[in-house]
C-alpha cells in the first residue's frame, strides 16, 4: 500500500508542475548585433523630419506618428544606411505597412538589449 500512495504522491506533484517549461532566453548573435547598431547608430547621420531629428529605431518608434504614407521610402533607405536591410526591404514591399514593419522589428530588437 505504500508504494500506491507514493506514486500517487509522485502523480499529484507532477499536475502541479507547470506544464510547459519556458526555455532560457538566448540572443541571436546577428540580431543582438543588428539591435545594438539600430539603437547606437554611432558614427551614423540622424533622419531628419522639419524639426525632429531621429537618431536611431528607438526615436523612430516613438515618433511614427508624425510620418506620412509617401515618407516610407526615405524611413526604408535611412534603416538600410543604418543597417538594416531586411527591413528596408520589407517596407519597400508594402510601403502601407511602413509603421507597423518598424514596430514589430523594434519591439523583436528591443528583446535582444
Amino acid at each position: 500500500m505504500k508504494g500506491v500512495y507514493n506514486m500517487l504522491e509522485r502523480r499529484d506533484i507532477r499536475r502541479t508542475m507547470p506544464s510547459v517549461m519556458k526555455e532560457p532566453t538566448r540572443a541571436d548573435p546577428g540580431l543582438l548585433a543588428l539591435a545594438s547598431k539600430l539603437q547606437i547608430a554611432d558614427g551614423r547621420n540622424p533622419y531628419y523630419r522639419g524639426d525632429l531629428t531621429i537618431r536611431n529605431i528607438e526615436e523612430l518608434d516613438r515618433n511614427l506618428e508624425v510620418f506620412e504614407h509617401h515618407e516610407a521610402p526615405w524611413v526604408a533607405d535611412w534603416l538600410e544606411y543604418l543597417g538594416d536591410a531586411e527591413t528596408a526591404r520589407r517596407i519597400r514591399a508594402e510601403p502601407g505597412r511602413f509603421k507597423k514593419i518598424v514596430r514589430e522589428r523594434w519591439a523583436e530588437l528591443r528583446k535582444q538589449l
